[in-house]
C-alpha cells in the first residue's frame, strides 16, 4: 500500500489562498483581489507542492552534472522529474509572468506568501527579478531578444542574480569581477561569485561587475545580463560546485566562474549599484512574505495537531497556557504579514521610479527593510515554537515541521542580514529623511482610528518612538543603535497598519489579533486571562473550508 501523505501532514485539505481568513482581509486592505488561478494555486500547494517539496528536500536534491557522455563540459543542474514538473506547474499559475506582463508586482508577492517554500520559491524569485531588470533597464533591443523568453507560457526561462563574492558578501563595492567592452560587446571575467543560487538552472543571470576604468567601491559597479549560453551556443560561464546547506535544498546554490563571458549592459554604467539594490528589493519582499508564509503553514499545522493531541485529560489546545501562546504567536504573525503586504503594495506602486528615485520609492524601500527584518524574526519564533508544540514529533525529519523551521531561518540572511537591513535603513534616514515621511503617514492613519483607547495608545507609541529614534539617530554612534531603530520602527509601523486594516470594511476578522498586538507591544500590559476569549478567533484553522 502506498503512503498517504495525510499520515505525515495534517493540512493537506487546506486552500492556502481562500481558507486563510487573515490573508483575505489584508489583501482587501491593500486593494488586491485574488483571481481564479490564485485560488487554484492555494489548493495546489497543500495537495501537491508541499509533499513534492518535502520529498525533494529529503531524497531528491539537485545535483551538478559536470561532464557529458562524450567528455564535454556540462554546466547544468540535474533536477528530479517531479522537481521540474513542480516548477513548471508554479510557472503555469503565473507566479512570474502575470506581474511582469502587467507591471503590478503584487501577484508575484502574494504568490510568494502562498508558496513560501524558500527553496522552491527562490527559483521563482530570481526569475522574476531577472525579468524585472530586463524589462525596466534592458532597452528595446535586449527586451525584444530576451524578455518574452521569461514569460513564455510553455517553456519559460529561469533567472538568477550573481552578486555576492567570497571576499565581499553583502559589500557589493568589493566586487572584483571585471567587464571590458570590445567592439561594442562586453566581456566579464571573475572567479569569486560565491553565493549563486539557481546556478545550473538559470538560462540567464543579472551579474555585477566593474567596467574597465570605473572607480573603486560601490559607485564603480555596473549591472549586466549574462545568458547561460554564448551566441555560438557554448557555455558562457562555469558552475564550479554546489554547496551543502542547512535548508532551502531545492534551490541549487553554487559558485560561478566567468571567463570572458558575454554580457549586456543594463541601464547606465554609473548607476549600477542603484539597479542592483532595486532588484534586490524584490527578493527582500519575497523573503518577508516567505517568512510569514512558512510561519503560517507551521502554525496552522501545529494548531490542528494541538486540537487532536490530548494530554492530562483534554486536548492540549484547551490548556490556557498553550491557548495564550497561540493567540500571541498569531497576533505577531498577522502583524508581520500586514507590514509585508503594505511594503509589497508600495514597492509595486513605486517601481516606475528610476535613480536617484522619488520619495514614493524611497518610502517603499524603507518599508521593505522593516518588513524583512520583522517577518524573518517573527517567522523564526513561530516555526521554533511550532516544533515545540508538536514535541518530539516536531523534531523528527520524517515530518515536514522541522523543514519549515530550517527553510525559514534563511530569510534573515538572504539579501542582507538584519545588520545590513539596519544600516541600509540608517542611510535612507540620514540621506533621504524617509522617517519623516513614515511619521507623517502613520500619523495620518492613526488619526482615523475608530477605537478611542487604541487611538490614544498608537498616538503615544508613535510619539514615543519618534523621540527615541531621534535621540539614537543624533548619537555619534548611530550605527550602534541601528537594530534598535529598525525594531522600534517595525513595531509601531506594524501596529498602525494592522489596526488600520482591522478598521477597514473587510477587517473584522483581524480585530482580536490587532488588539492583542497593540496591548502587548504598545501598552506593555501583563497578559490578562480575558485574552483567552480571543481563542475562538483561531478556530478557522481547525475547521477548514
Amino acid at each position: 500500500m502506498q503512503l498517504d501523505f495525510s499520515e505525515l501532514f495534517l493540512c493537506g485539505d487546506v486552500n492556502y489562498s481562500s481558507d486563510d481568513l487573515p490573508l483575505g482581509a489584508l489583501l482587501s486592505y491593500i486593494g488586491f483581489t485574488p483571481d481564479t488561478e490564485m485560488e487554484e494555486l492555494g489548493r495546489y500547494i497543500s495537495g501537491s507542492m508541499i509533499e513534492a517539496a518535502f520529498y525533494i528536500d529529503r531524497y531528491a536534491r539537485p545535483t551538478l552534472a559536470t561532464r557529458g557522455i562524450m567528455g564535454n563540459r556540462v554546466n547544468a543542474v540535474w533536477l528530479s522529474p517531479d522537481h521540474r514538473r513542480l516548477l513548471q506547474d508554479l510557472q503555469n499559475f503565473g507566479t512570474v509572468r502575470k506581474s511582469i506582463e502587467s507591471g503590478d508586482m503584487r501577484y508575484h508577492f502574494v504568490a510568494g506568501y502562498l508558496i513560501s517554500d524558500s527553496g522552491i520559491f527562490c527559483t521563482l524569485t530570481l526569475t522574476a527579478q531577472t525579468a524585472y531588470a530586463l524589462k525596466k533597464y534592458g532597452g528595446d533591443a535586449l527586451r525584444n531578444l530576451y524578455l518574452n523568453r521569461f514569460t513564455d507560457r510553455n517553456n519559460p526561462w529561469y533567472g538568477a542574480t550573481y552578486y555576492s563574492e567570497t571576499q565581499g558578501g553583502s559589500d557589493l563595492g568589493m566586487c572584483t569581477t571585471t567587464a571590458i567592452e570590445t567592439e561594442g560587446r562586453w566581456r566579464l571575467t571573475g572567479h569569486e561569485k560565491y553565493f549563486a543560487s539557481n546556478a545550473g538552472i538559470a538560462d540567464g543571470a543579472i551579474v555585477t561587475a566593474r567596467p574597465e576604468g570605473a572607480p573603486p567601491g560601490a559607485r564603480g559597479i555596473a549591472v549586466y545580463f549574462v545568458p547561460a549560453k554564448r551566441t555560438d551556443g557554448e557555455d558562457n560561464y562555469i558552475v564550479r560546485r554546489l554547496k551543502d546547506k542547512l535548508g532551502t535544498i531545492a534551490v541549487p546554490t553554487g559558485e560561478v566562474e566567468l571567463e570572458g563571458s558575454e554580457g549586456m549592459l543594463l541601464g547606465e554604467k554609473g548607476k549600477g549599484i542603484y539597479y542592483a539594490m532595486e532588484i534586490l528589493s524584490i527578493s527582500r519582499i519575497d523573503d518577508a512574505l516567505a517568512a510569514a508564509g512558512i510561519a503560517r503553514k507551521a502554525l496552522w499545522e501545529a494548531y490542528r495537531f494541538a486540537c487532536k493531541r490530548s494530554a492530562f485529560g483534554k486536548s492540549i489546545i484547551s490548556h490556557p497556557l498553550l491557548a495564550r501562546d497561540f493567540i500571541e504567536l498569531e497576533s505577531d504573525l498577522e502583524a508581520a504579514l500586514a507590514v509585508s503586504l503594505v511594503a509589497a503594495k508600495h514597492f509595486s506602486e513605486g517601481s516606475n521610479s528610476t535613480p536617484p528615485y522619488d520619495d514614493g520609492y524611497n518610502f517603499a524601500r524603507m518599508l521593505t527593510h522593516i518588513a524583512k527584518n520583522m517577518a524573518s524574526e517573527t517567522g523564526a519564533a513561530v516555526t521554533k515554537y511550532a516544533l515545540e508544540i508538536m514535541g518530539g514529533r516536531g523534531f523528527l525529519s520524517e515530518f515536514p515541521m522541522e523543514k519549515f523551521h530550517r527553510d525559514e531561518l534563511v530569510t534573515s540572511i538572504w539579501e542582507g542580514t538584519s545588520n545590513i537591513q539596519a544600516l541600509d535603513l540608517l542611510e535612507l534616514m540620514t540621506k533621504k529623511r524617509t522617517h519623516e515621511i513614515l511619521y507623517r503617514t502613520l500619523g495620518g492613519i492613526v488619526s482615523r482610528c475608530r477605537d478611542s483607547e487604541l487611538k490614544v495608545a498608537l498616538t503615544d507609541a508613535l510619539e514615543r518612538t519618534r523621540l527615541e529614534v531621534g535621540e539614537m539617530l543624533r548619537s555619534d554612534v548611530s550605527d550602534f543603535y541601528g537594530k534598535d531603530i529598525l525594531r522600534a520602527l517595525g513595531i509601531v509601523t506594524a501596529a498602525v497598519y494592522f489596526q488600520d486594516a482591522a478598521d477597514s470594511p473587510a477587517g473584522e476578522t483581524l480585530k482580536p489579533m490587532a488588539r492583542t498586538y497593540i496591548e502587548r507591544h504598545m501598552l506593555n500590559r501583563r497578559a490578562d486571562p480575558e485574552l483567552l476569549e480571543r481563542a475562538v478567533s483561531l478556530e478557522w484553522m481547525e475547521a477548514g473550508r
